[in-house]
Parts: C-alpha cells; structure tokens; sequence
C-alpha cells in the first residue's frame, strides 16, 4: 500500500521493495489539493454562489420520456440558457438571539438556511454567554469550545466569558437586585432589596433599606430570572468540563472555574451541591488520565532499556543472529522480550515459563524449533486475540481527549498569527499563544505509536521461526486474526496487522509466502486498498457506522477507524480551509464540519469491551520487545538468505549500520 501526504507506505504488496509500517504525524508541507472551501461564502456581507449536487427527479424523468420533443426543447434550453447555481441566501443576528434578519450589522454573525457559517470571535464569544432565557445549543458549543482554543487559549475563554456574563446580571440587576462580584474590591458598595428572597438577601438584607411593597412582584421575578442564569452558568460549566476535561489541568483555567462558580453560588446556594459533583468527576477524569500516563511512560522506559539490552547482547553473542534475543528459547522464557524488560514488570507475559538458567551463559545463539516461545503459545485462539488488541485499542482510544486533534495541527496556524499580528491583527485573542502552552496530553501521538507497534511485532513474530513450516503458521495465524478484527470493526488493528504482512523484510519471504493460503489475506488488502483515496474501506466503515446506530448488543457498537486515515482526513479539512475570512470572521462552518467528525469520534470511544480480557496476552502485546526495521531484516536473511545482489547488498548494510550502532552504544556506556 502506498499511502501518501505523510504516512509511509503501510501495505506495499509482497514485492519486498518497500517497507515501512511507521506512521506519524508530520503533516506539514504535503499537497493541500482538498476540493472543499467551506465557508468561503461566509465572508460578511457579501453573498456568493455555490452548486447543489441533487438526485433527479423521478417524475421529470418519465415525463420527458415520454415527450421527445418536450425533451429536445429542454436540452436546447440548458444549451443556449445554462442554469444559474443558487445563492445563498444569508441572514444575520446578534449574539445571544435567534432572530435573524437580511440586514447585515458589522458585530452579527452570519447565517445561512439557519446555519451560523462565520462571525467576529468576541461576538462569537458572546453567542456563548448563556443568560436567565438563552443557553447556547449543544453543537455550537462543542464547535466553539474545540476550535476556539486556535484563536484564545482556554482560560482567557472563560475569563471573558465570565466578565460577559457578570456584566449582563448588573445590568439587568441596575434597579436594585445586583449580583455580588465575587472577586470585588473591599469596601465596594453593594445594593439589595430588603424583599429579596435569594440567599443573598438572606446573607446580606439587614444591610438594605426597606424596599416599598409595589417593588416587590416585579423583584422576585427578577431574582428568578437571575438565578436562572447561574443555573445556565453553572450548565456550561458542567458541558466544557465533560467533553474537554483536559484543558482543566491548566491552573489558570481552574482559577477561573472557582471565581465563576462562587459567582454563581453565592446568588444561588442549591448549586453548591452541583459545583461539587462536577470538581468531583473533574477529579476522577484527570486521575485517570495520570495512571494512565504513568503506564506510558513505563512503557517508554521499557522499550528504552529493552534496546540497550537487545543491542549489548547482540555484540557480545554472534550478530547475525539478530532475532536471538527475542526468542522465548530455554534461556530466556521468562519474557518473550529478548532484554527481559516485559517479564521485569509483568509476570503475566511469561505464561508460567520459568527457567534457572541464564541468556547471557547461553553457548548457542541458534535457536531450536522447539524453544521458539511466541503469541500463538499464549493465545492459540486467533478470535480471543483479536478480542484483546480490541480492548487494548477501545482503552487507549478513550484517553484521546476532542482537543488533541486540533492541537494536533495547531503549531503552523498559531505561528501564522503570531506574524500576522505585527502587521495589525490586534486583541486579547489574537492566538498568538504557543503550542506547548495549551498542549497537555499526547495521547493521540501514543496511539499512533502503537499502530506502528503492532505492525513490528506481527513481523517479529514471524522472523523468529527458524522452520518454513512455523513461519507457514504463524503468517496464517496473523492473517485470520485480521479477519476477526475486521468482522469486530476493529479497522485500526486489522490495517496494522495487514502493514505488518507487507514490510519488506516479510514479504522477501518468497519461500514461506508460497506455501501460505493467502486468499483471505487478498480479502482483506482488498477492503483496506488505498486506491480512490480508500474507498473500499470507507464503504466499510459507514456500514460499521450503520450496525452501530441500531445496535442491540454493545459488541455491534464497535468502531475502531483507521486512525492515521481519521488524523489525515481532519488535517486536510483543516488545510484546506481558511480559519479567517477576508473579513476578519472566524470561518465557523469549518469550525462545525471539524466538530462534526471529532464528534463521531467520541461515539466510538464511548464504547466499553464487551469481551473477556486475559491480562497476560495483553501484557505480551503492549510490553514484548520488537524488532526494529534494521535486525528485522537481518532476521529475515537469516530464515531465507539473500538470492541477488541487491538482497545481498542489503544485507551487509544493515549487518554494518547495526553493528556500528552498537559500537556507539558500547562507548557510551563506558563513558
């Protein structure tokens, strides 16, 4: 498979020319050839044209059938008189109202056919303030809150949605009923209503003068309607801390959430429960997300000393030999990990295989077909391991928070600010902050390293067999767990699985390939052909999507895209439309199809895995050591040997850069 625009070629075919399963996410500089510009027609005032794409009529079909020369004079007329495309017909309004008018305003947002396509960000920033009669509605909320961090960064939203929001209760409390500033100055004076009736009255009333009785109706509807508004307040808070939990890891945004809230109780005291049931979750939502950082972090540090270890083994021991260290022989059972680092923190991924004696004393770096330990020994069923790479990917995708995937583009668009604003883009939110001031996870980065994970240890799996015979096996085993995966909707592992297949080192494996049933394999890269930008596969997956919404059992539910595709798709949605207008708007029409994608996202996420987990073959897949592209390939010479020149060319390459690699290694080690 060769897949463009930054992601290395993953299915290549067999032909061993290529072969690289790692995918990342440097997207910068790739062809921004996307045929959509949203928004480009939501520029102010201006109207412009766009062409619907509609399905014909059947009727009109018949009816011209049946008149020739009705049907002669029709083809005439688009002739000589071609159509003109409609316009849009745009509307406007204020922040904080759904009226809309034709009468276009400098500070109103832009509709059309009831679609907000673009605005100035303050008074975008306004449309978000709810009041005692408005609360934003949830799409545009999650649209603002995911692309507004591009243009100002969480905290200073929330501030200013915060002072928004203090100054509309003044000035609807200006007759008497005023809100108390949480944050005010000492000694301020504060104006109440001895009739007031809400706990800031009860707090504070004996301070106020006696209000005549004719006040009192119109006052008790105005407290209402201002409580209400808090509660509203309260709401938002609620929504931003459910959906975009991580941006609360940043103390400054949680100073605003405490002074908002006091706010917001202090006129009402039933909300302090509520408060404390949103920090609580809040809590529990960041803690999570710390272990499972943690668990990264072990898993980085395993991989590190398991590459020192593999390496300084490697060069004591004979070096051709490459695969040696990951071979789970009589010396080394203990962790099918070849430096030990899985079996050192997990127990469970040596499957009860002990051994006294020691790899380092090993005489014999060949392993024997008997001492071969790997995947297939641990879980021989190929369902039951499609089952745990479908639990490892469900938990791995629902640490990925909505914001990773702007951030994920967001460098190149901040520095384009950054310069635009010393040539006048003035403003509080002018988006001039660093990347790494609002970047607070890499969850999505993980994951993608995981992917190229499964692709290398699918290979390694397969190279460590010395028999023909095994290696038969251990392909075909490789092969249906795909096909479990791809019947799950696990898209993601199945790619992986189908990118591990076709590396190089792999597919040189003529021999081997010759005596594997390979027609489901075909299948498979049939569904996953990157062809027509994959069309097979996007067929696929809206039928997955299809299953999923009239799901009876929560296995149906399953949606595990092919994640680099998903990154791709949203990237070039991102490149291929303007954040701002000519006029300075905020496109949000592209803001809304972003938000419309991400939010499929966290619908796959959701879902819990309905199937049992057996710790120990997680372990295996998440901790084993892994050949890399050099050693691969070593170990692939070594099960089949070098048959021209270029083979043989290669082989002494790698043979040399590894071994030089491991020089290096040596003298800093000693230093």
């Amino acid at each position: 498979m060769s897949s463009s625009n930054g992601f290395s070629s993953a299915t290549n075919g067999r032909s061993g020319s290529t072969g690289s399963a790692n995918i990342n996410l440097n997207l910068k500089g790739q062809e921004r050839s996307v045929g959509a510009t949203l928004g480009a027609g939501a520029s102010g005032a201006t109207t412009t044209s766009i062409t619907h794409k509609t399905l014909p009529d059947l009727k009109t079909q018949r009816s011209n059938s049946a008149c020739p020369a009705h049907e002669s004079l029709s083809a005439l007329r688009r002739i000589t008189l071609p159509e003109k495309p409609p316009e849009k017909q745009l509307s406007y309004g204020a922040a904080q109202s759904r009226v809309l008018s034709k009468e276009a305003k400098e500070e109103h947002l832009v509709y059309c056919g009831g679609r907000l396509l673009s605005g100035p960000l303050q008074t975008l920033i306004s449309h978000m303030v709810p009041t005692h009669e408005y609360y934003p509605d949830d799409g545009f909320v999650f649209a603002f809150l995911l692309s507004a961090r591009l243009f100002v960064r969480p905290h200073e939203l929330l501030a200013q949605i915060s002072q928004t929001w203090e100054q509309q209760q003044k000035d609807v409390g200006a007759g008497g009923d005023v809100v108390d500033d949480a944050g005010q100055a000492p000694g301020r004076p504060m104006q109440l209503s001895i009739n007031s009736a809400s706990p800031l009255t009860q707090r504070k009333g004996s301070a106020g003068a006696a209000a005549p009785t004719t006040e009192l109706e119109p006052r008790l509807q105005q407290r209402t309607s201002t409580q209400r508004s808090a509660q509203h307040c309260i709401r938002l808070l609620s929504e931003w801390i459910e959906i975009f939990p991580y941006d609360f890891r940043d103390e400054r945004l949680m100073q605003q959430v405490r002074i908002l809230a006091r706010k917001c109780v202090y006129i009402d005291n039933s909300l302090g429960k509520q408060v404390s049931r949103i920090l609580q979750l809040l809590v529990s939502r960041l803690t999570s997300l710390e272990q499972y950082e943690e668990f990264l972090q072990t898993l980085s540090s395993e991989e590190a000393q398991s590459q020192q270890q593999h390496h300084h083994h490697g060069h004591h021991h004979h070096l051709h030999n490459a695969f040696q260290t990951f071979l789970g022989t009589s010396s080394n059972a203990n962790g099918a990990s070849g430096g030990g680092s899985a079996s050192g923190t997990s127990n469970s991924s040596s499957s009860g295989h002990t051994s006294s004696a020691s790899t380092t004393n090993s005489i014999s770096t060949t392993p024997q077909p008997d001492e071969v330990f790997g995947i297939m020994d641990m879980c021989p069923s190929c369902a039951h391991l499609a089952h745990q790479l479908t639990a490892i990917e469900l938990e791995r995708l629902s640490h990925i928070g909505p914001e990773e995937f702007v951030q994920a583009f967001a460098k190149d668009y901040q520095q384009q600010a950054k310069d635009g604003s010393k040539e006048g883009n003035k403003g509080k939110c002018s988006g001039t902050g660093s990347l790494n001031d609002m970047k607070k996870t890499r969850n999505l980065e993980s994951y993608v390293q995981w992917f190229n994970r499964l692709s290398y240890l699918t290979a390694s799996e397969i190279v460590k067999y010395p028999k023909k015979k095994q290696r038969v096996r251990i392909i075909e085993y490789w092969i249906e767990t795909a096909r479990e995966c791809f019947n799950i909707g696990n898209f993601n592992s199945l790619m992986a699985i189908i990118a591990g297949l076709n590396l190089a080192p792999i597919g040189r494996l003529k021999k081997t390939w010759a005596k594997v049933q390979s027609a489901k394999f075909s299948v498979l890269e049939h569904q996953m052909d990157p062809t027509s930008n994959f069309n097979s596969y996007r067929s696929t997956l809206k039928a997955a999507m299809w299953r999923s919404e009239g799901a009876t059992e929560e296995r149906e539910r399953i949606i595990i895209p092919f994640f680099s595709l998903f990154v791709k798709d949203l990237y070039f949605l991102n490149e291929g439309c303007s954040n701002r207008l000519p006029n300075n708007h905020i496109n949000f029409e592209k803001c809304s199809q972003l938000a419309k994608q991400v939010m499929e996202f966290n619908e796959w996420k959701k879902v819990k895995c309905p199937f049992e987990q057996l710790p120990n073959v997680i372990a295996y897949l998440q901790h084993s050591a892994v050949l890399n592209e050099n050693t691969l390939s070593i170990a692939s010479f070594e099960c089949e040997p070098p048959e021209n020149t270029e083979e043989k060319d290669r082989y002494k390459t790698v043979k040399a850069e590894t071994k030089q690699q491991l020089l290096q290694q040596l003298q800093e080690q000693q230093q």
